[in-house]
């Protein structure tokens, strides 16, 4: 497979800035793979920042299924996958949107409700928002899109994916490279879904 280690400063982003916000081992591999592109790499807000990415430490879906939840689970959800992306977001805004071709990518989970669960509401929350973003930038060429990844190796849901396996990280970086470059200029307001045709297989 070609691309599993990714393309090597092929994509035009030597130079940038990137600022990615996560604690978790995907949220590593994005930013060794933009370093691997040239690419500045901070955690940090940075008056160079043309590109912005958002990666909740915990993407997995909480146990608490209950319609008991409690406020307190309910709130710490909430500002984990919507809250914290949002000011992180707003912080950012105004030196992007001040940049040349400006990037904004958050990654999400699915808001397709199989059952009850909290992260249902904050995703759809973060995708309604984020969408909402673009519409504020209308005229500026910073664009804002949603990766939602798919079911890893090992979770019960894999056996219903179509392409038979689990979504590896790379599956990952390589569309983060993608929408990084210019390459996805006209790509703006999209949820991705790199699930490997499982949201398709669940309509």
């Amino acid at each position: 497979m070609p691309f599993r280690d990714g393309f090597g400063e092929t994509w035009g982003l030597k130079g940038k800035v990137a600022s990615v916000f996560g604690n978790n081992d995907l949220a590593r591999s994005v930013s060794e793979a933009l370093r691997k592109e040239s690419v500045k790499v901070v955690d940090e807000c940075n008056p160079r920042t043309s590109i912005l990415i958002t990666i909740p430490s915990d993407m997995n879906q909480t146990k608490t299924d209950s319609l008991g939840i409690s406020p307190s689970c309910w709130s710490a959800r909430m500002r984990d996958l919507f809250e914290s992306p949002r000011q992180i977001t707003q912080q950012h805004l105004s030196s992007i949107k001040g940049r040349k071709n400006g990037r904004i990518i958050h990654l999400i989970g699915s808001f397709e409700p199989s059952k009850f669960s909290v992260d249902y509401a904050a995703w759809g929350a973060t995708a309604a928002w984020a969408k909402s973003i673009t519409r504020a930038l209308d005229g500026c060429d910073t664009t804002v899109n949603m990766i939602q990844s798919g079911v890893s190796f090992g979770d019960p849901l894999m056996e219903k994916v179509p392409m038979g396996r689990g979504c590896r990280v790379t599956d990952i970086t390589n569309l983060v490279l993608f929408l990084c470059s210019d390459y996805s200029s006209y790509i703006n307001g999209a949820i991705i879904p790199v699930d490997g045709g499982l949201s398709r297989f669940r309509r």
